[in-house]
């Protein structure tokens, strides 16, 4: 459900249909066939027309996995500057010649002097509203939230939940437990033999991610989104439709059918998370 309505971007569907069109032809020619875990044809569609619309001089790309959207950028804003940030960059097919890659997060790098127009992709799994204070203490107005997972979905805080006042209660295994508090005691015993090891906390909150529910943060992203938008699905979406009630609505779809796109499978049409554009105030 789209929050901010009042205040749309005016992007129409003749637009995006005109573009959908030259799309499926560029995604044919994707480095990586197979991207499962990464971005899909819905939301490399969405963030291909934002790109188009904004023309960020510079992109801060925090996800990369496999490097999908990093040859997204790169075909569609060849001149644009590019920053793309993993804290595992082992898991790359495709590697930019052009790209600036860095395993530092993004609130640890230096954006002292980026210029005006700077667009950050962020598609970490992090919570959004620690991103997007992050991005506006950093001067950055354009992001592009590649999963905005509504209540009960997801593995980590959204807007969606912000929005409906609703925390995130992190699931987890066994394992998990284990390996976190073996991670965490292995900090603690390192720095306990030399004083000069920082314990890094980074590694656990990324681990834990439990957030409580609150009333503020939707106060504050109201209060700081000047446009937000979430991106309508290429078409009608079978999983989002079967949830009742408006917390999984979703904008119109873009087409009926797929005979515009039947060189795209329906399992990779239907894989939408509700890829959201914001612009801050």
């Amino acid at each position: 459900m789209n929050f901010f309505k009042k205040n749309p971007p005016a992007w129409s569907n003749k637009e995006m249909l005109i573009e959908l069109k030259k799309f499926n032809k560029i995604f044919e020619d994707r480095p990586i066939k197979n991207n499962k875990g990464g971005m899909s044809f819905p939301h490399m569609f969405a963030f291909y027309f934002i790109l188009k619309k904004i023309k960020p001089k510079f992109i801060v790309e925090r996800g990369v996995f496999k490097g999908q959207s990093t040859w997204l950028i790169e075909k569609i804003l060849p001149k644009s500057n590019l920053l793309s940030i993993d804290p595992n960059l082992e898991n790359r097919v495709y590697t930019s010649k052009k790209a600036k890659y860095s395993k530092i997060d993004f609130k640890y790098q230096d954006f002292s002097k980026i210029p005006k127009n700077t667009l950050v992709f962020f598609d970490d799994h992090q919570n959004h509203m620690d991103r997007l204070r992050q991005a506006k203490w950093f001067g950055i107005k354009h992001i592009v939230l590649e999963d905005n997972y509504p209540v009960s979905y997801g593995d980590f805080y959204t807007l969606k939940h912000a929005f409906n006042k609703n925390g995130y209660n992190h699931y987890l295994s066994f394992k998990n437990l284990l390996k976190t508090t073996f991670l965490f005691i292995t900090m603690i015993i390192k720095k306990k033999i030399d004083n000069g090891n920082l314990i890094k906390l980074d590694k656990i909150i990324s681990r834990l991610r439990d957030y409580p529910a609150n009333n503020h943060d939707f106060d504050s992203a109201k209060k700081n989104i000047n446009i937000y938008f979430e991106f309508p699905p290429i078409v009608k979406n079978k999983k989002w439709i079967k949830n009742k009630g408006n917390l999984y609505e979703t904008e119109k779809p873009i087409i009926k059918d797929n005979s515009l796109i039947n060189n795209v499978e329906e399992n990779e049409l239907q894989d939408f998370n509700f890829l959201t554009y914001i612009k801050l105030r």
